[in-house]
């Protein structure tokens, strides 16, 4: 099983490339937020990227700057400050803590730290600032949520491993579903990749939807190995196809 484990990670650093534009601000209430759509902006930070987009700008005590993958990072001004408040050959005194090196392969992928409030469902997590998530790629099967047996054990496993604790999350081509909540790729600390984990476990199988494919020839390897020792959900599933 470690080995499983350190090959899961492995994998995290030749992760595609991610490209599009994320917006990182933070709110009235300090906590973080992302989005890759600048019209949920606050409207004083949707006014700097009016004209002009340069590599850090500041209007009216407000103010951005850029990164290495052109990802905007905003931050305001104290009130009795000026330019000192954010150094203009560097970065914030106080960047935002939602980037983290350590999980960034090549080319480097954007990576959100956030803390796990409560587990929702099967396949549904929210997060401290709550925002709700769903695992990308995989689903734990309809047929089988609400108080059935297995899906409370699906949940109680995953309040034992992710409540309270801080995950890093990583983002595929499309990073809300209709529903508006984020499509993730969660792990928790070095060791586990939570969606695959999920799978290999037998509490969640592939789910490809268009166009997300990160990791679906993975999620196929898991999934064939908890079907074949009917594990979890597959217990189920093989009892009902017969």
């Amino acid at each position: 099983m470690r080995l499983v484990k350190i090959f899961l990670f492995l994998l995290l650093f030749i992760s595609h490339s991610l490209w599009a534009v994320i917006y990182i601000w933070q709110d009235e209430k300090a906590r973080y937020r992302i989005t890759d759509n600048p019209a949920q902006l606050p409207r004083e930070f949707q006014a700097l990227l009016e004209g002009k987009i340069e590599p850090r700008k500041e209007i009216g005590g407000v103010g951005y700057y850029r990164d290495g993958r052109g990802n905007f990072h905003f931050y305001r001004l104290s009130s009795s400050s000026s330019a000192r408040a954010v150094p203009k050959s560097t970065k914030p005194s106080s960047p935002p803590p939602v980037l983290d090196s350590r999980w960034q392969g090549k080319p480097n992928p954007l990576v959100i730290t956030a803390r796990v409030k409560k587990i929702i469902s099967g396949d549904t997590i929210l997060l401290e600032g709550g925002q709700k998530l769903k695992y990308a790629g995989i689903c734990f099967p309809e047929s089988l949520k609400g108080k059935t047996k297995i899906h409370q054990e699906a949940i109680e496993y995953q309040r034992k491993l992710l409540e309270g604790k801080a995950v890093q999350i990583l983002f595929d081509k499309k990073r809300y579903d209709e529903k508006g909540r984020l499509l993730g790729l969660v792990f928790l600390g070095k060791d586990i990749f939570v969606n695959a984990d999920l799978v290999l476990k037998g509490y969640a199988q592939k789910h490809t939807a268009a166009p997300n494919y990160e990791y679906q020839a993975l999620y196929q390897r898991l999934e064939n190995y908890a079907r074949k020792n009917k594990l979890g959900i597959w217990k189920e599933l093989n009892k009902a196809s017969k």
